[in-house]
């Protein structure tokens, strides 16, 4: 991802246009109990007279741009146009992940009834599955065989995009059988979100050199390269954020008057951090042990489709895995809750 202004070009030739975002820094940190976000972002509380220095980033050509330039070039890109939805839905939560068309979420369905009959065909992985399930204790030798089993399917059906379209409306028939509930389970194997995706890209790069048309192939290849890297980047976040995040010290499950002071003086370094690379695309969510992002907090604050879902305490937030989570609603302005 290269730094610049509109009229530059990606490595693989094509058009990229940067849209910086305004940030108001003269208006109050949140908004009213009972109103709703204001238009623009507020990090904190107010800033009267301060600067910001942004830097804004030109993002590489996304499938969909690819797929409309293939098209007019009379290219069937139609997968490649499905796999901009799963794409998208690894950087966010499902609670604010808003673009999936029923279409779309038809589509999951299928794949996820698939997945259960494939997983169904093993009777001792389906025995294993079940006796977790129902809260018995399995063998470390009994998980490692799910999990190799569940790797063989997740490289076929898009596992992320799945657990997206379940969390918005639930998909019928699946009964205990979701992507959530088995990770939850701890049966998914690493990257299970990624797996189909990475897989896919490989494929359509291969396909798309062999049509001629080597300048999307090579676009197709970085994104791959840069998906690879974003999941390094996540595990990473994971393990360095959890090493900064001291909360809770001595392990007695209350704040305690120094736990509170800790976190508010993380908070206040995490509002100084988010006032300057507030369009970067180094910020990372936490949902309950799942790690999504990078993503850039302008597009979480600034889309409105989204907003009543950004008071979730479920949500943490952290920066690049240089500081520690804190709950994403007081990096936006709202009072520490100490419950």
């Amino acid at each position: 991802m290269r730094a610049g202004w509109i009229g530059v070009t990606t490595s693989a030739g094509l058009p990229a246009v940067a849209r910086p975002r305004p940030f108001d820094l003269s208006s109050s940190s949140s908004a009213p109990p009972g109103e709703p976000w204001p238009t623009k972002p507020q990090i904190g509380s107010p800033l009267l007279g301060r600067a910001c220095n942004f830097v804004v980033e030109v993002p590489e050509p996304t499938l969909a741009q690819l797929a409309e330039r293939l098209a007019a070039e009379q290219y069937d890109a139609r997968e490649i146009l499905e796999l901009q939805v799963e794409l998208e839905a690894l950087d966010r939560p499902p609670s604010l992940f808003t673009r999936l068309t029923a279409s779309a979420r038809q589509a999951a369905a299928d794949h996820w009834q698939n997945f259960v009959a494939e997983l169904g065909e093993s009777q001792e992985a389906m025995a294993i599955v079940i006796a977790r399930a129902c809260g018995r204790e399995i063998s470390p030798e009994d998980a490692d065989k799910v999990r190799a089993q569940l790797l063989d399917l997740v490289r076929v059906f898009p596992a992320g995009l799945i657990a997206a379209a379940n969390s918005a409306i639930p998909i019928p028939g699946t009964g205990i059988f979701t992507p959530w509930v088995l990770h939850r389970l701890g049966l998914m194997p690493s990257r299970w979100r990624e797996s189909h995706l990475l897989g896919r890209l490989r494929t359509q790069s291969e396909l798309l050199r062999k049509a001629g048309h080597a300048r999307e192939a090579l676009a197709v290849e970085e994104l791959h390269t840069q998906l690879e890297k974003e999941c390094d980047r996540r595990d990473q976040t994971r393990k360095d954020a959890a090493v900064l995040t001291h909360w809770d010290a001595n392990k007695n499950g209350r704040w305690d008057p120094d736990e509170m002071q800790l976190y508010r003086t993380e908070l206040e370094r995490l509002r100084e951090v988010a006032k300057r690379f507030y369009t970067r695309k180094l910020w990372f969510l936490d949902m309950q042990g799942e790690i999504y992002g990078a993503m850039r907090l302008s597009e979480l604050v600034e889309d409105p489709e989204i907003r009543d879902h950004l008071e979730d305490d479920d949500l943490l937030v952290c920066h690049d895995g240089k500081t520690g989570w804190v709950a994403l609603p007081d990096l936006l302005g709202r009072q520490p809750r100490f419950e």
